[in-house]
């Protein structure tokens, strides 16, 4: 079967400075992968890359078996296919969450503005925002931005998501707000790549967790495998650390 997303010895560099290091990875329909990594360890980079945000230096990466070489029929089919949602919320403040939802479908993908506001309306409904269709982004607690920022993706129909630390920004109370949305993603069957630090959500929800250190990948396979019992010995110290509390680990 196809892969969703497929990444063959992806390398990246930042002039000297080599982030990404032979990375190759398979992301399957109904498939949630979690990166997990010190800060540094070429997590952003790699889903930077897989939405052709960063340009790859050396390496291959298929989307639906399809080669992304980079012209212009190959950035659109990203653009079409693949949302990503980042640390920051990035929404627009002078919009109104309605609007922040419906202008991707209405100008990228020519979708009425009915159409659009009607089903940013069912995502706000289905994911507990209806309240604040007409609110400004300011109105809204940082989970709740994050949770519209999400939602925002949605709304262009994505077959695959790029979620990069997304609760990264917010505080440990509106947390799990987030993630409770990540849940009924994955329950949904939406195929996902994520980094995140959140260890105890990438064991509840991962299909695949993927340890990178210094832009390779050291150790991937289930969460019950890499999470409870890592065979390399710098996966286990990588969770020694998140597990007293060591910020540099997230």
């Amino acid at each position: 079967m196809t892969a969703v997303l497929e990444l063959n010895n992806l390398t990246k560099s930042f002039g000297d400075n080599l982030v990404l290091d032979g990375v190759s990875l398979r992301v399957e329909a109904h498939e949630v992968v979690c990166l997990i990594g010190a800060s540094g360890s070429g997590k952003s980079t790699l889903l930077r890359c897989c939405n052709l945000l960063e340009p790859a230096t050396s390496g291959t990466i298929s989307l639906f078996g399809v080669d992304l070489g980079g012209d212009e029929v190959r950035g659109e089919l990203v653009r079409r296919e693949v949302g990503i949602v980042f640390q920051s919320f990035n929404l627009f403040p002078h919009r109104t969450v309605l609007d922040n939802i419906t202008m991707g479908p209405r100008r990228a993908l020519k979708v009425s503005k009915h159409a659009a506001e009607r089903k940013a309306l069912e995502l706000l409904e289905r994911f507990g925002l209806a309240e604040k269709a007409n609110d400004f982004p300011d109105r809204l607690s940082g989970g709740q931005q994050q949770r519209v920022a999400i939602l925002r993706a949605l709304a262009m129909d994505p077959r695959l998501l790029l979620l990069d630390e997304i609760t990264s920004a917010l505080d440990p109370a509106l947390v799990a707000e987030v993630l409770d949305l990540v849940r009924e993603l994955a329950a949904s069957g939406m195929p996902m790549l994520l980094a995140t630090h959140e260890i105890e959500f990438a064991r509840d929800v991962a299909t695949t967790v993927v340890f990178l250190e210094a832009g390779r990948i050291v150790e991937s396979g289930p969460p019950r495998e890499v999470l409870v019992a890592p065979r390399d010995p710098r996966t286990a110290a990588f969770l020694r650390r998140y597990l007293a509390g060591d910020e540099t680990s997230g």
